[in-house]
């Protein structure tokens, strides 16, 4: 009786591998990274994570090549096809060398949440350049903030379809923002477009874990689910040397 509750333990340890292996709830934590590569022949680059659990958020910047000792508005942008524009000004509607930020949500979407230094962070603060990150005497761009965003805008950083836009660029090499390099802003005609064209953008993705199923490993890999696995097909193969063994004792018996 034993050997049989012995095999029967090592069946059912799969079931659990296949309960293990469900899709995290929206309440457990989840790390997405973006590469933040340059747009408008910016030069800028940087890297970004997002953690986020339930609907709160932590986000952490570093971009660097920004335009110097002046403020970057930064954006969850979520819509369109949820990407980045491609880094030249191929796609530049009005044929002006330049990419807006209005012909760029095609591709990356509407402003969601504007990552600002403090207080509110909804679209309305989509321009508030006084509480946006300013970027030092080299052109480096440091930001940490926790915070909480709406529900929608939850489920979509953790489905792989937000992407984070900085913005601001000098186009006339002058040092400062002004409507010389490129005209009014397309988004607010009182700013020029150098403060809202977009500098740099990154589609966020989940962040690999290691392992086979996050291109981390080769065949020799062994994640918790193969081990379980193994370990399922380690006791059969035990509950059936037992009961071979039984099986062969009473045999002798018999004799």
């Amino acid at each position: 009786m034993k050997y049989r509750k012995l095999a029967l333990l090592a069946f059912a340890l799969p079931a659990g591998v296949l309960t293990a292996a469900a899709p995290a709830s929206a309440e457990e934590a989840m790390t997405l990274h973006a590469d933040l590569t340059a747009l408008n022949d910016s030069g800028a680059h940087g890297t970004s994570t997002v953690t986020i659990e339930g609907t709160r958020v932590t986000v952490d910047i570093e971009s660097s090549g920004l335009l110097a000792d002046q403020p970057h508005a930064q954006h969850f942008h979520i819509g369109g096809t949820n990407m980045c524009p491609g880094p030249d000004v191929a796609d530049d509607i009005e044929d002006d060398d330049r990419l807006s930020t209005t012909e760029g949500q095609p591709f990356y979407g509407e402003i969601k949440t504007s990552l600002t230094t403090e207080g509110d962070t909804s679209p309305d603060s989509g321009l508030a350049v006084d509480r946006f990150p300013v970027a030092g005497a080299d052109g480096h761009v440091t930001y940490h903030r926790t915070f909480e965003v709406p529900e929608d805008v939850a489920s979509s950083i953790r489905a792989g379809e937000a992407v984070i836009v900085q913005h601001g660029l000098d186009y006339n090499g002058n040092g400062e923002y002004d409507a010389d390099g490129g005209g009014a802003s397309d988004l607010d005609p009182e700013l020029p477009a150098e403060a809202t064209d977009p500098a740099t953008c990154g589609k966020l993705t989940p962040a690999p874990e290691g392992g086979m199923a996050a291109g981390g490993g080769g065949a020799g890999s062994a994640g918790p689910d193969a081990l379980m696995l193994g370990s399922g097909a380690a006791l059969v193969a035990a509950a059936g040397a037992g009961a071979g063994f039984l099986f062969r004792r009473r045999m002798v018996q018999g004799h």
